[in-house]
């Protein structure tokens, strides 16, 4: 029975946290799916000691999935021969992507990105095509909740009134919520019964807080976790929003929005690359160029006013989450690449071809 081995840094996004999740339980019988964390509290305290204490590890197992540049080159360095699955965690800078080629060079290693974006990126900065493979984020269809929840609203001090804007994912520069609170808070001018919801996850969620302060309104922003005390995965959320915003202003993960696509809640979004792979406007989200609070604040007010619109454009992105985004692809996907690279063939990643009448911007 292969044995895989899943190593990751202990501040790991959610992304990479649900992936790893996923892959653990979800690859069936045939596999024995192991961990490893790097970093304060992890089985490794640094990438150093992570690279020495793996060169044991890894005789026992017949492949190794590094998420993230810490975990690769640990991995790489533990190992001149063992097998190396790598999943770039965030969007690389160019200097890591030149680290990526050098590894390469003397590693076998098979990339994996979660976007065509980033695998793109990667393909014209030097990685060769043949080792980057793209596998898009599964989500988890039995987690989302779809009906609105008075009790959550209760317990997050959200009255039955409030239109209840939810920026997606956790709070990073990336995801810029800032923007999001922002335009909340000049909707918030002209009806007092605008509120934004955060995860509550993030660097930047104490700041998003702090911006609605800042602008005169306390009350603006809610997190989520932080008013409840207690986790949230990032399903419990949607069943207190009314539409969701993403403020994106470069690359973000992509599996809150896929989440936020399959619970059929009218979106609004930022034009970015990775934005860009899933949402259409006017046929899955109404869209904007660039992340600017004003241009946000009149996206919001224009879905709000067309009840027509929020369903149809939930609707359709609902459709297309459970086509492109399905768990089962996903792990399918990963289990075929593992057997491959395992088995010493060429590894090869094949994407599904979408159903009749389906529209989809990220093939590539």
């Amino acid at each position: 029975m292969p044995r895989v081995l899943q190593v990751y840094g202990r501040c790991a996004d959610f992304q990479t946290l649900r992936a790893i999740e996923q892959l653990s339980s979800g690859l069936g019988a045939s596999f024995d799916v192991y961990t490893r964390t790097i970093g304060r509290g992890g089985d490794f305290r640094n990438v150093p000691s992570a690279a020495l204490g793996l060169r044991d590890d890894l005789r026992q197992f017949d492949l190794v999935h590094a998420w993230g540049i810490g975990a690769l080159s640990a991995a790489a360095f533990a190992s001149s021969s063992g097998r190396i699955v790598f999943t770039p965690t965030p969007f690389p800078s160019r200097r890591q992507i030149g680290w990526i080629r050098a590894i390469l060079n003397y590693r076998d290693v098979q990339v994996v990105c979660p976007t065509a974006t980033l695998r793109r990126a990667l393909v014209e900065r030097g990685i060769p095509l043949p080792r980057c493979h793209l596998i898009r984020p599964g989500v988890d269809f039995a987690r989302v909740k779809r009906r609105r929840d008075p009790a959550l609203r209760a317990a997050l001090a959200l009255a039955d009134d409030h239109h209840v804007l939810l920026g997606l994912g956790e709070s990073t520069r990336a995801a810029d919520h800032r923007q999001t609170v922002w335009g909340g808070a000049i909707l918030n001018v002209l009806d007092h019964r605008t509120r934004v919801l955060l995860w509550g996850r993030g660097p930047m969620a104490p700041a998003a807080a702090r911006l609605g302060q800042r602008l005169g309104q306390p009350e603006l922003v809610t997190l989520a976790e932080q008013r409840l005390g207690r986790h949230l995965d990032f399903e419990d959320l949607l069943p207190a929003a009314d539409m969701l915003v993403v403020s994106a202003t470069t690359p973000v993960a992509t599996l809150p929005i896929a989440i936020g696509m399959a619970a059929a809640l009218p979106i609004v979004a930022t034009v970015t690359s990775t934005i860009a792979e899933l949402l259409e406007d006017r046929h899955t989200a109404l869209m904007t160029q660039p992340a600017v609070p004003r241009l946000l604040a009149q996206r919001i007010m224009q879905l709000r006013e067309d009840p027509q619109m929020q369903w149809s454009l939930a609707d359709t992105a609902r459709v297309e989450a459970y086509e492109f985004f399905s768990l089962s692809r996903f792990l399918d996907q990963f289990r075929a690449l593992y057997t491959q690279v395992i088995e010493g063939r060429t590894a090869e990643v094949i994407e599904p071809a979408p159903g009749a009448g389906l529209r989809f911007h990220g093939r590539g």
